[in-house]
């Protein structure tokens, strides 16, 4: 079947699963899905075209050395994804919604057939997202709305890669393909925190060792210290996170919860200023400027509180890629049967 024609059936066949109201959101999800496709080309074809320009040809080449290395020595998946180009003529692929209440450190979860329930939901036009999430805050939720470079399909299609990040800095473009092929080797339905912290280790651990096999030294130990620095963006979140959980716990008067909220929120974005001024964090200055809420602390936990968790699994496994998948997997399992 054509993979266009497999995406809108298959996009079409969960909004009907998922109710009446769910046909707008699948539709335009399946027509994105389909024109990113239906416009992809393989690499080694792109590659061969005269008309292809020699940056671009040399960028896709390195996208294919990236995916052979993940493979053969990341050990995650051998299928289609990321041996396909596609020219999106925009600056990113889709855009993720986040919601949450207004005294809440919980992201709101959006139920879909197949992936669970999670805590996003993506949209290929960015005024679709603004839309979804204008409604979501007349309905009293907080919301951010976040660009999103790359997603993966889970294996039921062939992902490309996409002209937008082919931009990116090389030690990018590889930690973005082995997160998303991360999401390939394991994905546990209805749990967004652990699906997306497993990748982001993955990925970064993955960057490490591709950087020491390449033998590039120095953005070895420029990607650890830009790693450290992002750490840190990280930790200021989710301590500030923390602490306004503890916050809505209390009895007060939602007048007095409201005023702590914002002063701590303010707190925040002063610590950030302050360790940015010092070259301590990574820059996030657009992520602040565009204001703090509980959705924006969330998207940040998503995919970075259980990384310890894994970090910890790997070394246990002696940094062996293939060990620390059967300890994940395990973990997994327990989890799943925890939550039956």
């Amino acid at each position: 079947m054509n993979r266009c024609l497999r995406a809108v059936l298959w996009c079409l066949a969960m909004a009907c699963l998922s109710g009446c109201q769910s046909v707008a959101y699948y539709t335009q999800a399946a027509v994105g899905q389909s024109a990113l496709l239906w416009h992809s080309r393989p690499i080694d074809e792109v590659i061969r075209d005269p008309k292809t320009s020699d940056p671009l040809r040399d960028r896709l080449r390195f996208v294919q050395s990236v995916r052979d290395y993940a493979e053969s020595a990341l050990f995650l998946p051998a299928t289609g994804s990321y041996r396909r180009f596609t020219d999106i003529g925009r600056d990113f692929i889709l855009w993720s919604v986040v919601a949450a209440e207004e005294f809440s450190t919980e992201p709101k979860l959006f139920c879909h057939p197949i992936t669970g329930c999670v805590a996003y939901q993506g949209y290929f036009d960015r005024a679709d997202a603004l839309a979804f999430s204008e409604g979501l805050e007349s309905a009293g939720y907080e919301t951010a709305v976040c660009p999103v470079a790359a997603y993966s399909t889970l294996g039921w299609f062939a992902d490309p890669v996409v002209s937008s990040v082919l931009h990116y800095s090389d030690t990018q473009v590889a930690e973005l393909i082995f997160h998303e092929l991360a999401h390939e080797l394991l994905f546990i339905t209805g749990d967004t925190t652990f699906n997306e912290s497993f990748a982001t280790f993955v990925a970064r651990a993955g960057v490490e060792q591709w950087l020491t096999d390449s033998g590039r030294t120095a953005s070895l130990e420029d990607f650890k210290v830009d790693a450290a620095r992002n750490d840190k963006a990280v930790n200021l979140t989710r301590d500030t996170r923390l602490a306004l959980g503890e916050l809505y716990a209390r009895s007060i008067t939602q007048a007095d919860m409201r005023l702590q909220k914002e002063i701590m929120l303010g707190e925040l974005a002063e610590r950030y200023r302050k360790m940015r001024n010092e070259n301590r964090v990574s820059n996030w200055d657009g992520w602040f400027e565009e204001g703090l809420n509980n959705a924006k602390l969330a998207s940040v936990g998503s995919y970075h509180d259980d990384i310890d968790l894994f970090a910890g699994l790997f070394e246990k496994a002696d940094r062996d890629f293939e060990v620390f998948y059967l300890a994940v997997r395990a973990l997994a399992a327990s989890r799943n049967d925890t939550q039956d």
